[in-house]
Order: structure tokens, then C-alpha cells, then sequence
């Protein structure tokens, strides 16, 4: 499994960086330094507005990336069933477009000033 981040973001590289202590069978992939043929396709605003995981021959983005990501990680296997639930499933992902939007803002347009 590959996760694609943005590790120009503080709060993002954070994230990664706590999730990274926990496993060592996921490649963590910084889109700010690298990329692969996974996500070749996807233009930067793409690449940058979301977290994505490439999974079992399938990309995920945003809030499914890391409904998959934490079923991967013991001590986050009951958040990624909790948030499984479909009316938590519509609550994680609103939840999750918000802080990305504004993430992606604060990180794309603002810090490349």
C-alpha cells in the first residue's frame, strides 16, 4: 500500500509522521519531493487538495484514503469501521472536505506567496 502526502504541509507531515511509528509494512509517499506512475495522472491542484492511498490495484482519495489507511494501522482499525458506518461515512466525508479545503489553501495558495 502507497500513501501520497503532502509533506509540505505541517499539520499533514505531522499526521504521517504518527502514523509512520505505527507501521512499517506502508509506503509513505511526499508528493511535495516525489511521485509514481499511481498517481501520474492526477494534475497538482488534484494531487495537493487530498491525501491519497493506492490500494490492492485501486486509488483512494480524501476521506476514503484514510478509511483504508487507518483499517491498516492497529489502535485505528476501530475508527476506520466507526466512520464506516454510512450515515458517519457522510459525516467524515463533509468533515474531511472542509479541513482540506481549507488545508489546501492555506498550503498551496498562501505558503507559495
Amino acid at each position: 500500500m502507497n500513501v501520497y502526502y503532502n509533506g509540505s504541509c505541517n499539520i499533514c507531515d505531522t499526521e504521517i509522521g504518527h502514523y509512520k511509528k505505527k507501521t512499517n509494512d506502508i509506503t509513505y509517499v511526499d508528493i511535495s519531493c516525489s511521485q509514481d506512475s499511481h498517481i501520474k495522472h492526477l494534475n497538482q491542484k488534484d494531487l495537493y487538495r487530498r491525501m491519497h492511498v493506492f490500494h490492492e490495484g485501486k486509488l483512494y482519495s480524501g476521506s476514503e484514503s484514510f478509511l483504508i489507511l487507518w483499517s491498516k494501522i492497529p489502535n485505528f482499525q476501530w475508527l476506520s469501521k466507526f466512520l464506516g458506518i454510512p450515515i458517519f461515512r457522510q459525516l467524515w466525508f463533509m468533515g474531511y472536505e472542509i479541513l482540506a479545503f481549507f488545508l489546501f489553501i492555506k498550503n498551496y495558495y498562501i505558503q507559495k506567496k
